[in-house]
């Protein structure tokens, strides 16, 4: 395995793991609204791969992803799920059983495994945006089966450079327990710890402080008067101009060194806050019977969207795309049974339909109460 020490520093790669946990926080967020299941992501595990170290084999067979950062960022997020954690998802998208031996990867699963991806990249691009604070914009992601972990490196891996591998734990409830991979190039990794202050700069530390000592000006010596009462006027000039050392500035208890200063930046006022003495006002809100009925004149002449439901139904996705010209939809009313009335999409009456001059219309058979209809709201 490559020495992360030669690319990052131990801080770095806490840096680096951090903020892909907070960012895959919210990906996580954004699966479970999806799937409608609680989505857990694990603390990642970063490490630097070289060409020849690069292996797939805990997530093989594996459905690879790619996203492109076009603002805020360059470089691409390579994203290995899989290929069995793939099929339970697309089982829950699209409310129906997959074989697992017949399971293919066509166009409508392709499709929908770049909408989930999308929306948990967009979720993680937000989150990231807000740590590095700058906008980040994504491309649509692409998804792709990986056939083999060779054609994989050849497309990705530059043979002189390795990548940062970090590998993240995903459990979803009642579906499964498994691993997923996310890929970065090193320059994209020093981008993100950079833009965090997450850098370590002891080393910069340290050359500063060789730097000031090395500055440091000599004392020049002090001659023997020729006696006591003389006073060499080249000496004393020199003790008057002699720079005063500053004590080094030493970071605040709690305080670790590496770490960016604005998160323990204390805040500061310039003023002792005024006091202001806020009376409340009192109005009279009563209103007598003549403005109430000259208020319900001015809402009288509102127009109202008016409609009538005759039966709903559910039907999976793969029913719905087999739709056509003749199809039959079964809807969840029995023939002669009273039909709902919409007001503004809510139901305020029920009734039975008629025939009126060849127009279909609706006589009201009951009127939901108003206190029915409130409680409703």
């Amino acid at each position: 395995m490559s020495d992360n020490n030669n690319y990052f520093t131990p801080m770095e790669i806490d840096g680096i793991g951090e903020i892909l946990n907070i960012s895959l926080g919210s990906s996580a967020t954004a699966m479970s609204d999806m799937l409608g299941r609680k989505v857990t992501i694990t603390t990642p595990n970063v490490r630097v791969r070289s060409y020849d170290e690069f292996e797939i084999s805990e997530v093989e067979p594996a459905v690879g992803v790619e996203i492109t950062y076009v603002t805020g960022l360059s470089g691409n997020n390579l994203l290995l799920l899989r290929r069995d954690d793939v099929r339970k998802i697309l089982e829950i998208l699209m409310y129906t059983e997959i074989d697992e031996e017949n399971f293919e990867l066509d166009e409508l699963s392709l499709s929908a495994v770049c909408e989930l991806m999308n929306q948990m990249m967009g979720a993680s691009a937000t989150a990231m945006a807000d740590i590095i604070g700058t906008t980040v914009n994504i491309s649509t992601p692409v998804a792709f089966e990986v056939e083999n972990a060779e054609a994989f490196k050849q497309k990705y891996f530059k043979s002189d450079e390795p990548m940062v591998e970090v590998y993240f734990n995903i459990d979803i409830e009642d579906t499964f327990s498994s691993k997923f991979i996310t890929m970065l190039s090193v320059d994209l990794c020093k981008k993100l710890v950079s833009s965090f202050g997450f850098m370590d700069n002891t080393k910069t530390h340290t050359e500063e402080a060789e730097k000031s000592v090395a500055e440091k000006p000599q004392a020049a010596p002090i001659a023997n008067p020729v006696n006591e009462g003389a006073v060499n006027p080249s000496v004393t000039p020199q003790m008057q101009q002699q720079p005063q050392m500053t004590q080094p500035q030493i970071p605040p208890q709690g305080m670790m060194q590496g770490y960016p200063a604005q998160m323990y930046a204390q805040p500061q006022y310039t003023m002792d806050p005024r006091l202001i003495n806020v009376q409340p006002t009192y109005h009279n809100y009563e209103v007598t019977p003549a403005e109430a009925g000259t208020n319900l004149d001015l809402i009288m002449k509102v127009p109202l969207q008016i409609s009538v439901e005759i039966g709903r139904t559910k039907k999976l996705v793969k029913e719905i795309l087999e739709l056509g010209q003749g199809s039959l939809v079964v809807l969840d009313k029995l023939a002669g049974d009273q039909v709902d009335v919409y007001v503004n999409g809510q139901c305020i009456a029920k009734g039975d339909v008629v025939v009126v001059d060849d127009n279909f219309g609706v006589r009201i058979t009951e009127v939901i109460k108003k206190t029915d209809l409130i409680n409703s709201l």
